[in-house]
């Protein structure tokens, strides 16, 4: 009886571990996420050349392997100006399309590399030209530029993957500096997993 408990038990897990792998990267299949991570490199708090970053993302999958993503992102970075930290907020709407490199559904890690375009408006000191009655030469612009990713993706539940990425911004008409690099960490949600494979 122990005997076919068990075998009836390891049957019920496989056939869960086949269903939630089945719900996952499907053709039409829509997803939600929320990541956050730092901004070129780690730096503590209060010092220079701090930066975080956090997102909010849309992604449409066209195929098992290949997705669609449309983000809303905000960069912010600290740079040191004498004794005082003046903010650089990038602003950014972002359309990315990612294929699958390497990895493996029923495994539940999957890698994926991207490219696109990113946009919006970078903020220096909040758009005042002063800081500690000093004018700034450095002024906020609208910029735009290529973005290229590469993303891991851990399947949690049916419904849930954890993200980790690595994403460099090159950005034209910056007045800091063009180029960003961010890694952090997110979670995605599926909210749509009905459709078929194609």
């Amino acid at each position: 009886m122990k005997n076919r408990f068990t075998t009836l038990w390891l049957m019920s897990l496989l056939c869960l571990a086949t269903v939630t792998s089945a719900q996952i990267h499907q053709a039409g299949q829509t997803t939600i996420e929320l990541s956050a991570g730092l901004v070129d490199g780690f730096r503590l708090p209060g010092q220079d050349n701090f930066g975080v970053f956090s997102s909010l993302s849309y992604s449409k999958y066209k195929s098992l392997n290949t997705y669609w993503k449309g983000t809303v992102h905000l960069n912010q970075k600290f740079y040191a100006y004498d004794k005082a930290l003046v903010p650089v907020s990038q602003w950014l709407g972002e359309a990315t399309y990612f294929t699958r490199v390497m990895g493996l559904i029923n495994r539940s890690w999957v890698i994926n590399v991207g490219g696109g375009v990113a946009g919006g408006y970078e903020s220096i000191n909040q758009d005042r030209g002063e800081v500690q009655g000093a004018s700034l030469m450095n002024r906020s612009e609208w910029v735009v530029g290529p973005t290229l990713a590469i993303e891991g993706e851990y399947i949690l539940t049916g419904r849930t993957i954890l993200i980790a990425r690595a994403q460099e911004y090159y950005l034209f008409r910056s007045n800091i500096t063009p180029t960003h690099f961010n890694l952090g960490v997110g979670i995605k949600f599926i909210l749509d997993a009905d459709s078929d494979y194609k």
